[in-house]
């Protein structure tokens, strides 16, 4: 549960740097840009949806409901802060962005534990 919590951090970090450095015109420092009210958000969103990939199963809900979680999180941060970059669509991104994320890490985990386990029954003389 903490690796999920973690890259969905992680993650979140990085998507609002991302999009804070777009909004931003003006040269800023990496402190700064880390410490804005995007990037806050997404890490909060990224925290989330680490939780729910935790508990989904599903790639497909995982990513929906990723979508959602971002989109009630940047709303409800433009209601407490009046922070009017377009929360709807931007929560939508950072949604989708952060459901792709964990849908592509739990389709390589599995890809990489299937060939792992192929490799095994291989060496021990099974044919595919």
């Amino acid at each position: 549960m903490s690796k999920k919590i973690l890259i969905g951090i992680i993650s979140g970090l990085l998507l609002g740097m991302f999009i804070t450095s777009i909004f931003v015109s003006d040269e800023i420092n990496i402190s700064k840009l880390i410490l804005t009210k995007i990037t806050a958000t997404s890490i909060i969103t990224g925290f989330i949806c680490g939780i729910y990939a935790h508990i989904s199963k599903s790639k497909i809900k995982v990513f929906i409901v990723s979508i959602f979680i971002g989109i009630i999180i940047f709303y409800t941060k433009y209601l407490i802060t009046g922070h009017n970059f377009d929360p709807l669509t931007m929560g939508a991104f950072v949604g989708a962005m952060l459901g792709g994320i964990f849908a592509f890490f739990r389709k390589a985990t599995h890809s990489i534990k299937k060939y792992n386990r192929l490799q095994r029954h291989k060496q021990k003389g099974f044919k595919k």
